[in-house]
């Protein structure tokens, strides 16, 4: 019984721990418009827009393994379904606007 009491604290902790890095639904919204956009760029190879997206990422998200997946299984599908749907690739001013705007949503959401 001692045993189990004395790791209680270590177990809690590990607890506290995995649920404080645990990403909120509020996070990966954030996230999918630049994943979103980064496929598109992709496709659309606008070299310059990927660059941002991915500083802007790197600059104002947590180092967390499930916020990068969850980026890039948003930038798989948005290139697979711009590819699949055969579309045509965006006024890069009014893509640069998209960018800006999600850029902005990112570092509101991630606000340290």
């Amino acid at each position: 019984m001692k045993k189990i009491i004395s790791l209680l604290p270590f177990v809690l902790v590990l607890l506290w721990q995995s649920s404080a890095l645990a990403a909120t639904q509020a996070q990966l919204d954030a996230i999918s418009p630049m994943g979103k956009l980064n496929g598109i760029a992709l496709q659309c190879r606008y070299v310059e827009q990927m660059q941002r997206i991915k500083m802007s990422l790197v600059l104002h998200l947590p180092k967390q393994r499930e916020l990068g997946d969850w980026f890039e299984q948003t930038t798989n599908s948005s290139f697979l379904d711009f590819m699949n749907k055969d579309l045509s690739c965006p006024d890069i001013n009014l893509f640069e606007q998209q960018i800006d705007a999600a850029i902005k949503q990112v570092a509101t959401t991630f606000k340290q």
